[in-house]
């Protein structure tokens, strides 16, 4: 009679029969079945099991000029990454439309004397940049007469690098103050902790288009320095200053351009010749940075479910490392950006109970 008012054919009401009491009470009409469900559900999540499933969410920002050779290549290097032990499938979730470009940032390097200033006020002029000196920074709070003015001035006095929460506050402020889009910074990171302060800092509202490093012998910087020392008025530009701060620039800052030589950021231009010749290979380098800034990357987002197991061979570390080794094997360095974040998938909730979603385990 129950089957005849249901118009089902009586095996298909045998099978829903033998679900379980939410689904049954359901169908058969007896009271609570909102409460029978909420309860199960409740009991669910108030009583965690162990993970059975991982997500491994894998996000891509592919540079513009090679997306079409990513789009070819991503299925094919899907299938062969799915070989690996205990990955069940995979899924490319988006292929995003380009973002909007964040404001950009070009690091100026080099020891002191070595150009940077004068070179970045001709950018300035000519290209629109915004500059900001990190030591110019420091001296305006240094002469502000602040607690943390004073501490700068021992700091800059015993020619040291002043402490990066410092330097990496009065940047962003004055990054986020201005409001431009580009940006050339001067004299900063000088050492790992001052790239360690602005990557936790501000890396995720800027992008580092560039670092532009001016070289030039020591020999030659000191006379420069000690000749603007006669009418800059500087405290720093005496002779014990400037060699403390070539040997800062030595021993600190070096490792930071090795750092960034690694991801091809780096251009190096020779210092030493008149500042017109140099202006030249600026130029260039400014004409290469905005024809990389105009190619704005489309972000790819990928969901690889797994089993639970900790199989060295998938788990997030050794994941990200493979795909990003294998990204730069094909396209070089700093084209494709790789990221990843592992998801253990607690509980499944299905409809009505329904064991036969699997899709939901």
């Amino acid at each position: 009679r129950v089957g005849r008012r249901l118009a089902l054919p009586m095996s298909v009401f045998m099978r829903f029969a033998r679900l379980r009491q939410p689904i049954c009470a359901a169908i058969l009409g007896a009271g609570g079945t909102s409460a029978c469900s909420y309860s199960y559900a409740r009991a669910q999540l108030d009583e965690p099991t162990k993970p059975k499933r991982v997500i491994h969410q894998v996000t891509f920002k592919v540079n513009a000029d090679i997306e079409g050779d990513f789009k070819y290549w991503l299925p094919g290097y899907l299938k062969k990454l799915l070989e690996l032990p205990g990955l069940l499938g995979a899924k490319v979730l988006s292929s995003s439309q380009p973002s909007t470009a964040l404001p950009a940032v070009v690091f100026v390097l080099g020891g002191p004397g070595a150009g940077k200033g004068t070179q970045c006020s001709k950018i300035v002029e000519a290209h629109g940049y915004v500059h900001l000196s990190a030591g110019d920074l420091l001296r305006a709070e240094r002469s502000s007469g602040s607690p943390r003015g004073q501490l700068i001035d021992e700091y800059i006095k015993e020619g040291k690098i002043v402490p990066v929460e410092v330097t990496v506050k009065l940047l962003a402020a004055a990054i986020e103050a201005n409001g431009g889009k580009r940006f050339l910074v001067d004299g900063f990171p000088r050492n790992t902790n001052n790239l360690s302060g602005w990557q936790q800092t501000v890396d995720e509202s800027l992008q580092v288009a560039g670092v532009l490093v001016y070289d030039c012998p020591e020999e030659v910087m000191e006379e420069r320095l000690l000749e603007r020392g006669k009418t800059s008025g500087r405290t720093d530009d005496n002779i014990n200053s400037i060699r403390k701060r070539f040997a800062t620039f030595r021993d600190e800052t070096k490792p930071v351009i090795a750092y960034y030589e690694h991801q091809g950021l780096v251009h190096t231009i020779d210092g030493t010749r008149s500042v017109e010749e140099v202006w030249v290979d600026t130029q260039e380098f400014i004409a290469r940075t905005e024809d990389k800034l105009s190619l704005v990357p489309s972000a790819y987002t990928l969901h690889l479910h797994g089993t639970a197991a900790a199989e060295p061979a998938y788990n997030i570390e050794a994941l990200t490392s493979r795909i990003a080794a294998d990204v730069e094997s094909r396209w070089g360095n700093g084209t494709v950006d790789v990221s990843a974040e592992c998801f253990s998938v607690q509980h499944s909730l299905k409809a009505f109970e329904l064991e036969s979603l699997r899709a939901f385990d």
